[in-house]
């Protein structure tokens, strides 16, 4: 019963963190929705991001991990370190009571 409960309470908190990092990791390859430009347009704008991307400090795939949403990310580490920290604290308190004692029925 208490495996099933800690692996019901993992498994949701893994599905509650996943999938809005994985909403963040797709937006950068989903239109904003307005409307579509044309082919003129889109090479303009291509060309744009290849000016900047050689621009001294213009590193990585453009999805802000240590940028802006700092905060965000400490909360996620924060998350994770309390999970994994009760787990190992769970493991250290189940060795230390030492073998189960059972009754044998005769």
């Amino acid at each position: 019963m208490m495996i099933t409960a800690i692996a019901l309470v993992s498994t949701l908190l893994l599905v509650s963190f996943a999938l809005p990092a994985i909403q963040i990791v797709k937006a950068q390859y989903v239109s904003s929705g307005g409307p579509s430009a044309s082919l003129e347009e889109q090479l303009k704008l291509a060309r744009e991001k290849v000016q900047n991307a050689k621009q001294a400090g213009a590193y990585g795939s453009g999805t802000p991990m240590l940028g802006v949403n700092l905060n965000e990310t400490e909360i996620y580490i924060i998350a994770i370190v309390i999970i994994f920290g009760a787990i190992s604290a769970g493991f250290f308190y189940m060795g230390q009571r030492g073998p189960r004692k059972t009754e044998v029925k005769r």
